[in-house]
């Protein structure tokens, strides 16, 4: 049997731990902007940059392995006599390692859907979730639209769009596969590129 005192030693060293991890990492910042392709493609493009605010916990001099998802909701006209629909989206990114202070992660839907959609501002719902080196990091105030301020809206609204957005899939793009992949050299991080195995 395990004395009492080392279980809750261990207990008190996980929330700890927990705490640690949230306070290294937290969302400053969305905005959604529409762009215009680089190298003079048509079209606009919309960004979703997603700014950062890394806190390394010492002796570490940076924060490794953020993985950065998030999901979309754009609430869409509908049909004369139907009921107004959302299309949802979803994509993620992983950085190698950001150093303390504010990086960028960036999305971007293309211009056929932006034209098709009428996409001119930012999605009426939306979350966004990190980790650190595999590990949940507890949604902050930024982490979500101001629509989905209320915990429970934010939970219903991830369970429903993350079904939802299965058919959308690789659509809602991190910054490497798009045409962006070299705009801004200074404030993009480096990405953990899966594909490349």
């Amino acid at each position: 049997m395990i004395p009492r005192f080392r279980v809750l030693v261990c207990l008190s060293a996980l929330v700890v731990g927990a705490a640690a991890w949230a306070q290294e990492m937290e969302v400053a910042n969305v905005r959604f902007n529409p762009l215009r392709a680089p190298l003079g493609s048509t079209g606009n493009w919309l960004e979703m940059e997603v700014q950062l605010n890394a806190r390394p916990a010492p002796p570490s001099q940076l924060v490794s392995r953020v993985k950065v998802a998030v999901i979309l909701g754009f609430e869409l006209p509908a049909a004369a006599g139907a009921d107004r629909r959302v299309e949802h989206y979803r994509a993620e990114a992983e950085c190698v390692a950001l150093e303390p202070g504010r990086s960028s992660v960036r999305f971007y839907l293309p211009p056929e859907l932006v034209k098709r959609d009428q996409l001119r501002s930012e999605a009426k719902y939306w979350t966004v979730d990190l980790s650190v080196a595999g590990r949940p990091v507890p949604a902050g105030r930024g982490s979500s639209a101001t629509t989905l301020a209320v915990p429970d809206a934010r939970r219903n609204f991830q369970t429903r769009a993350g079904t939802a957005a299965a058919s959308n899939d690789g659509i809602l793009l991190p910054q490497y596969l798009t045409p962006f992949v070299s705009e801004y050299p200074r404030a993009t991080p480096s990405f953990v590129r899966r594909e490349a195995r």
